[in-house]
């Protein structure tokens, strides 16, 4: 007999609409009676939007972006000693481990929410309690939450998609079906195979958006929604060097959306709030994954993570992002050569916004590039400027893709964005300030800029390729 494998789906009803945003996944029920009714599937897709927003934001995986590309060192211990943190020692030095990964479980809750969001594509159609309206709405956020964890899959476990000339370089695994455990036995697509699947779940999805997202709770940004899905697609074919698309996605939201930038008096306090694209709501007990791995609370109770001087030094004094950080002295050395040194941690997770993965500033920071890219230097750096304006620093005369990435690693630290920039634009890593690692310069091309497949996923799965160098 044949057995699906699935997620832990919550379990929940329909009396509280905050309650069933934030409730957790307790227990596995049948498959056949849990989504043999609208209730029961949008059950399932709360269970999918949970599981995401804690793997999303699980720790080595959201420093991953600022850690790895000199954004970030490590803060004092209360001793005072400076060491790397055990949960991300390994891809800190560029050596992960195919049999312990920091990221082992990255790999696995990510292929189980794909999982999840295809039963609930399976079943969805078979709804006898649900209007059409209903059943659109739940596959098109369905399709947009199986592209966005494919995509994100990708960025750690395959290199960028030049990195060979046809991208026929091993892509991921791209699971389109529900898996049957002890017969499905997937094969890593190529990379190029890969953006195809990722662009059809684009448009699958942006074809069926309703006005009103499914699950009768939260607001429009908690969920994924089109312009969360413009986002995404325009993310996605920047990665592919398709400049034409990207700049029609990233403008298209630009211009059609009812969100706005954040102003420029409110930068330093509200930053996200008026640009939220896509935020996971957070539980009901106030539990904040991006506060828990990023804020200084005491001298006692803080942060493992503070920015280098390699990226502070980056904003002038009259930059308003730079208010976006705080100063702490802290004991640094062992007691005998102790002194008090700066440390600088982020203020954006203490501020009012909820689990945030798109906001605003990314369509326009998109659009600059790909217009760039295209030969449109005055576009970009309008884009640029807009942004640089809006933090109170003026404007440039003047934009290349090394400036550009530089404005964009102010505008994202503390947000996983720069080291994926860097690897797909070829360029080199180098961290200086606080670097402890044993490879604190790695060069690109590198086998060690992606993470190694689980050796558990290699075990149970012949057809499982090893990525090179591991």
């Amino acid at each position: 007999m044949k057995k699906t494998i699935f997620l832990i789906i919550s379990i929940v009803t329909l009396s509280s609409c905050s309650d069933f945003l934030r409730t957790e996944p307790v227990e596995k029920i049948s498959i056949n009676e849990q989504l043999s009714t609208k209730q029961g599937v949008l059950e399932s897709l709360n269970g999918a939007y949970y599981q995401l927003r804690n793997t999303y934001f699980s720790e080595a995986n959201f420093v991953y972006g600022d850690l790895l590309s000199g954004n970030l060192k490590f803060s004092p211990q209360n001793s005072g000693v400076v060491a790397q943190d055990i949960s991300v020692n390994l891809i800190y030095n560029f050596e992960d481990q195919s049999f312990a990964s920091n990221l082992s479980y990255f790999y696995s809750d990510m292929y189980q929410i794909i999982n999840n969001t295809n039963l609930i594509l399976q079943y969805t159609n078979q709804l006898t309690d649900a209007t059409p309206a209903e059943m659109s709405e739940i596959k098109a956020e369905a399709f947009a939450i199986r592209a966005f964890a494919h995509f994100q899959l990708y960025k750690y476990y395959a290199q960028n998609y030049t990195f060979t000339t046809d991208a026929s370089h091993l892509g991921i695994v791209y699971n389109t079906q529900p898996l049957k455990a002890g017969v499905d036995y997937p094969q890593r697509k190529t990379t190029a195979e890969v953006f195809v699947l990722l662009e059809n779940d684009i448009q699958q999805s942006l074809s069926l958006f309703q006005p009103i997202h499914a699950i009768p709770a939260g607001q429009k940004k908690n969920f994924m929604n089109s312009d969360a899905v413009k986002l995404l697609g325009a993310e996605i074919a920047l990665w592919k060097n398709d400049w034409q698309k990207a700049y029609s996605y990233a403008d298209d939201l630009i211009n059609t959306t009812t969100l706005t930038l954040t102003p420029a008096s409110a930068v330093s306090t509200d930053w996200a709030v008026s640009e939220s694209v896509f935020e996971i709501a957070n539980s009901s007990t106030g539990e904040f994954p991006a506060g828990l791995v990023y804020n200084y609370v005491s001298s006692a109770t803080k942060s493992s993570y503070n920015a280098s001087t390699d990226v502070y030094n980056l904003f002038t004094s009259s930059d308003n992002r730079k208010n976006l950080m705080e100063t702490q002295n802290l004991k640094t050395g062992t007691t005998a050569t102790s002194t008090n040194l700066p440390y600088y941690f982020t203020k954006k997770y203490k501020l009012q916004t909820g689990s945030l993965i798109y906001r605003l500033s990314l369509a326009y920071f998109i659009r600059a590039e790909a217009a760039l890219r295209s030969g449109n230097s005055q576009q970009a750096l309008s884009d640029i400027n807009l942004i640089r304006n809006r933090a109170g620093i003026s404007a440039l005369s003047s934009v290349n893709i090394d400036i550009l990435l530089e404005e964009k690693r102010k505008e994202f630290v503390f947000e996983n964005q720069y080291f994926f920039d860097l690897i797909r634009n070829h360029k080199n890593i180098i961290r200086n300030d606080g670097c402890i690692s044993t490879n604190c310069n790695p060069s690109y091309p590198n086998n060690k800029f992606v993470v190694p497949i689980p050796q558990a996923t290699i075990n149970i799965n012949s057809n499982m390729q090893q990525n090179p160098g591991y």
